[in-house]
């Protein structure tokens, strides 16, 4: 991958324990993590207290395309990109202090709607997401062709499975939840029922949770997300 401009992130080490061990463990995400700043006007610059942390996928082949639609009218973006190939798998694109639009949520009755947005720190984690078994053959929804040993099977929605999130991406969110947790205070707590449409109740939930909690229409982060390594190695506990 090439990338046109690259800065060290501000990001410092951080301390943190895992399920395994009652012992700290010391990590930094700053040689994992490059800043692609996206212009003032595609955010809010107003510091908001973080109460979650929202995990979505790009629905997109690569980080580039889910940037380049951040950067369009709307002021529709997330702070971070997790990349599924290095050398650097986050990418920064503003302080997650700020806020910008990620959830959508358009039903009037739901009182929080712009405090989610504000309250919360979106994560797009580059994965095209569903696909469908059809013919014998995977497909997602641009009609790309997937193996079997690409796809964690199972309903998603309408969906019949997701593609897989590599390893190294996995652990690049994890670090990611860990340093975002202790800076923040975020409570590392998950709902048990991670797939379901959730609102209005998920609207007063602090921890980690997912776009589809809040949108009937959205698949993220989806059936092939590995909540067990994750619960794990962030030290999440399901409520």
């Amino acid at each position: 991958m090439k990338i046109i401009k690259e800065k060290e992130s501000v990001i410092t080490t951080f301390v943190s324990k895992t399920a395994i061990s009652d012992t700290p463990r010391t990590e930094s995400i700053a040689d994992n993590t490059f800043l692609r700043e996206l212009p003032q006007g595609e955010y809010w610059k107003e510091e908001y207290p973080k109460e979650t942390i929202v995990l979505h996928f790009t629905a997109g082949y690569n980080w580039k395309s889910a940037y380049d639609v951040f950067k369009g009218p709307g002021r529709v973006a997330t702070p971070f990109i997790i990349d599924k190939e290095g050398p650097k798998y986050i990418i920064k694109l503003f302080d997650e202090k700020y806020w910008s639009y990620h959830l959508g949520i358009k039903e009037a009755e739901y009182s929080r709607n712009w405090a989610n947005d504000k309250r919360s720190i979106g994560i797009e984690i580059v994965n095209i997401g569903p696909v469908w078994f059809k013919d014998g053959t995977w497909k997602d929804y641009m009609g790309k062709e997937w193996l079997t040993n690409d796809i964690v099977q199972g309903k998603n929605r309408d969906a019949d499975g997701g593609v897989k999130f590599p390893e190294k991406q996995v652990k690049a969110v994890c670090d990611l939840i860990n340093y975002l947790c202790d800076k923040w205070n975020i409570p590392r707590e998950v709902p048990k029922d991670k797939m379901s449409f959730q609102l209005p109740q998920i609207g007063e939930f602090k921890g980690i949770i997912t776009h589809q909690m809040f949108r009937q229409d959205k698949y993220d982060i989806g059936i092939a997300w590995p909540w067990e390594k994750v619960i794990e190695a962030c030290n999440l506990k399901e409520i």
